[in-house]
């Protein structure tokens, strides 16, 4: 019997440890007409809500400014239409001698803010804002504790900033937001972030940005900003961020009278990623400057700006669809820019690579006109520089270059399609060792030029004054910046010597002017150049039958063949071919070079003649196809009976028989 009770305690004891140590389930309190609560700050301030708890809001207007002190679930009740109205602040989670709100959500608010009010704001740690939806105040989101993700919210509305970060710690993720109509005076952003310590990762991704405007004389807007800047036309300084990923953010509609930037980041980062942004319609007014994307990136790793579209960027002084700025491994690649239009001085693209390599290629830049300087694509580098399969067209202004390139050890120039309105420089190269090869560098008074820098206006003291007066006002950057002052200012002296190979390039003319190439005070070596050919395969066809029309550069002038390096030459605009006897898709058509080669079908569907084809690409050539009349081959075979000896479908048959199955499967699956 002593036993027995001795094993009852014993399981008795067990049990009360067992269930001491297993977790208590999270709690829901009910806020609302009727509800537990009837405030959202008395249910979050009643002793039985503990962390971990959950705050569910049903609906109706709240006139209160909530203090989250406790870790919390804070959310609308689903499907009700939950207003939060405050007086000052509608959110503020705080870790501070009333409690900690580290690691809660806000989720599923309206919150309508005073005119100078903050709809949240975040200073505790490991939160989450997500699904509100922010009208008026100053600001809708201002976040300064450390791993913070805002998601999905829509902002709009306010007179200074959308999302505004002061931080110093951890991540910051900033995913899925619409940020609209923020009209300041001097100053209005999108997403604004300081950084004042260090930061892991910085995530901008799938936010769009639209219909922002700063209405006051030398009003600024910021469509992302990453930095501490002074102000558009300032020197911004570094912020400390290990990881930098700015993705597939969409910003149009900027409007400012001073100056305007669609996206700034200015990073220490290791590695960046900024890629498949969309930039549009950002205009300023008179004495501004725009810059749609701007970065610089002083780390050691690689910088990747890829797949970004800017378009429609006016401004009165300066107007730049991409400037970006590495110390470590650049590349640009598959960007598209076009529309930059009245700036005294308007830039496509711009790469630096300041101490290793800049690669840019397979970019499209098109309509960059100015009433003084306009640049396609200009790409620098220390190291070495590669800019490869690009196409600029339509680099118009007083003064242009289409494509300049500044490598101060190598530079290849590859493949490139460039085109000018017969005014204006192709290439301009500055390099002790330039390549230029493969590409397309059609109608413009001047081909290719060696660099002189009194041929572009500036001096070289003028050019390095940037740096200078971001080390005078920057002392902190010195160590950074005065070593590539000085290497710059060397190797700027020493590049007025460049040494170019700039053989098998195509003209837009078999027999190119010696005049529109400028060796300057090196050596330039510009034969043999590329020349058109076209040929006829089968040139000799019977009326209803087809020969394949091509149009190459693939030859030289020397008599060199170059089809083997097919891979290397320039692709895109453009071959006109045309026919006066049957039809090449009408009387002409317009082909796109691939790789130095372009293709027309001629179908011999007017009778029998000489059809006399032409190919032109500026320079014209042509060629003969004869036409019989109708082959007499052909077998007629009665609809009725089956050839024995052919013992195969027809390939017409074939196709049709696979067309009509495919039907079947179609409208069966569409019955399901």
């Amino acid at each position: 019997m002593n036993k027995k009770k001795t094993s009852m305690k014993v399981l008795f004891i067990i049990s009360i440890l067992f269930f001491s140590f297993t977790p208590v389930s999270a709690v829901q309190w009910e806020v609302g007409t009727g509800q537990t609560y009837t405030t959202i700050q008395s249910a979050i301030d009643n002793a039985n809500t503990f962390d971990d708890d959950i705050i569910n809001v049903h609906s109706g207007t709240y006139a209160e400014d909530v203090i989250v002190n406790k870790k919390l679930m804070i959310q609308a009740n689903i499907g009700d239409d939950v207003e939060l109205k405050p007086v000052n602040t509608g959110f503020t989670v705080v870790n501070d001698s009333t409690g900690d709100g580290s690691g809660s959500t806000i989720d599923g608010f309206k919150i309508t803010n005073p005119p100078t009010g903050t709809g949240i704001n975040i200073s505790a740690e490991n939160c989450t804002v997500k699904n509100n939806e922010i009208t008026g105040g100053k600001t809708g989101i201002a976040v300064s504790g450390g791993n913070t993700t805002v998601i999905d919210n829509i902002i709009s509305g306010q007179s200074e900033t959308g999302i505004l970060g002061n931080l110093s710690r951890g991540f910051f993720t900033i995913s899925g937001n619409i940020i609209s109509n923020i009209i300041g005076g001097e100053l209005a952003n999108g997403i604004t972030v300081s950084i004042n310590g260090s930061l892991t990762d910085f995530n901008v991704a799938g936010n769009t940005i639209s219909n922002i405007h700063a209405t006051g004389a030398g009003g600024s807007v910021f469509g992302i900003q990453l930095g501490k800047s002074k102000g558009a036309d300032g020197n911004p300084e570094m912020a400390n961020v290990t990881s930098l990923v700015v993705l597939k953010n969409i910003i149009t509609n900027i409007s400012a009278t001073g100056a305007i930037m669609g996206l700034e980041l200015i990073t220490s980062s290791i590695n960046a990623l900024i890629s498949g942004n969309i930039l549009s319609e950002l205009n300023a007014g008179i004495g501004s400057s725009v810059y749609a994307l701007e970065a610089a990136i002083i780390g050691n790793g690689t910088v990747l700006v890829s797949g970004n579209t800017i378009s429609q960027i006016t401004a009165d002084e300066q107007a730049v669809g991409i400037v970006t700025v590495a110390l470590g491994e650049l590349v640009m690649e598959n960007n598209r820019i076009t529309d930059i239009s009245n700036a005294k001085a308007a830039v496509g693209m711009l790469g630096l690579g300041l101490f290793k390599n800049a690669t840019l290629t397979n970019n499209i830049v098109s309509n960059i006109t100015s009433p003084s300087i306009a640049a396609g694509i200009v790409g620098t580098a220390l190291a070495h520089l590669n800019m490869l399969h690009n196409t600029v067209l339509g680099v118009n202004g007083a003064n242009d270059v289409t494509l300049i390139a500044a490598g101060f050890n190598t530079t290849t120039v590859t493949g490139n399609n460039l085109e000018g309105d017969g005014n204006g420089n192709g290439v301009v190269i500055c390099s002790p060792n330039g390549t230029i090869n493969y590409n397309r560098i059609a109608n413009f008074d001047s081909y290719i030029q060696n660099f002189l820098f009194s041929s572009f206006g500036p001096s070289i003291d003028e050019m390095l004054k940037p740096i200078d007066d971001a080390i005078k006002n920057h002392p902190e950057l010195e160590p950074i910046l005065k070593p590539i002052r000085d290497d710059l200012d060397k190797l700027f002296h020493e590049l007025e010597n460049s040494n170019t190979t700039a053989t098998y390039n195509w003209y837009g003319t078999n027999t190119p002017d010696d005049a529109k190439f400028f060796m300057g005070n090196g050596t330039l070596n510009y034969y043999p150049w590329l020349v058109l050919n076209i040929n006829a395969n089968p040139s000799t066809i019977s009326t209803g039958q087809t020969s394949t029309i091509t149009a190459d550069v693939y030859h030289d002038a020397a008599g060199g063949d170059h089809s083997a390096d097919a891979a290397m030459f320039f692709s895109g605009p453009q071959v006109t071919f045309t026919t006066n006897l049957g039809n090449v898709g009408s009387k002409s058509v317009i082909v796109q070079w691939i790789n130095g080669l372009a293709t027309a079908i001629l179908r011999a569907d007017e009778g029998s003649g000489i059809a006399t084809v032409t190919a032109a690409d500026y320079q014209t050539v042509q060629t003969m196809v004869t036409i019989l009349g109708a082959s007499k081959t052909s077998k007629s075979v009665n609809a009725l009976t089956i050839d024995m000896k052919n013992t195969g479908i027809p390939l017409a048959g074939i196709v049709l028989a696979i067309l009509m199955v495919l039907g079947g499967l179609i409208s069966t699956r569409k019955k399901q």
